[in-house]
């Protein structure tokens, strides 16, 4: 008879820095996992975006993270099937390309903002000074020497496998080497429990869409997290 066979350990995932080819998948990834995600829906009053939309976001955003990944940390499983988005402090001079490339993106994110509904550019400007608003109170010049996590998202066909919480821990183990406290926002509070369970705790929160008549929907709540220094 044979003896009841043992489930194998699962394999940790091969994390790599971004390279120019995962960028297309990365921003699938990202639309994919985030489609009915309750901020987003928030700021797309709840509608799904036209493909006439998707496609030149999908443009902007491949730009975007083309541009980024060469000063901030942009890290990938599966050639960006999964993937994370940080900030570190810059504390070093910023070249004239970075410079023309930080350009070409605020210009286009300008664009894009400029064919926005108004009800949509009021919804956008509420959550940015909210968060702003909070995070100036919470942290303060602090702010300034800690790592932020912009964007984590997996593709969902790729979810389940230990891939966003790998990619997170390489962000902190990046962040402890340098001895700076890592800080998120979290669009969807269903996420809480996996963000503690590497470290972040809740430090605040932000509601939006409580006092907006054009909502039918609950109140959006984002909540402020942050992981402290692990010195162990």
């Amino acid at each position: 008879m044979a003896g009841k066979s043992q489930a194998r350990p699962r394999r940790a995932p091969h994390i790599a820095e971004i390279g120019f080819r995962d960028i297309p998948t990365a921003v699938e990834s990202w639309t994919l996992a985030f489609e009915n995600d309750p901020l987003h829906r928030y700021m797309r009053e709840g509608k799904k975006p036209s493909r006439g939309w998707l496609f030149v976001e999908g443009l902007y955003m491949r730009w975007f993270l083309f541009v980024w990944r060469r000063r901030n940390i942009m890290l990938v499983v599966e050639h960006g099937q999964s993937y994370v988005r940080a900030t570190i402090p810059e504390h070093r001079p910023v070249s004239i390309i970075d410079r023309i490339f930080d350009w070409t993106v605020a210009v286009m994110t300008w664009t894009l903002n400029s064919v926005r509904s108004a009800e949509i550019k009021k919804r956008r400007k509420e959550i940015f000074e909210k968060l702003a608003s909070v995070n100036e109170r919470l942290y303060g010049d602090r702010v300034k020497n800690m790592v932020h996590i912009d964007g984590l998202a997996t593709s969902p066909r790729s979810q389940g496998r230990g891939h966003a919480g790998a990619l997170l821990d390489a962000v902190t183990v990046k962040a402890d080497a340098a001895s700076r406290a890592t800080y998120l926002e979290s669009s969807n509070v269903a996420n809480t429990g996996f963000y503690e369970s590497h470290g972040f705790r809740t430090v605040g929160e932000i509601v939006c869409g409580d006092d907006n008549p054009a909502w039918k929907e609950p109140p959006v709540v984002v909540k402020l997290m942050v992981r402290d220094i692990d010195e162990s």
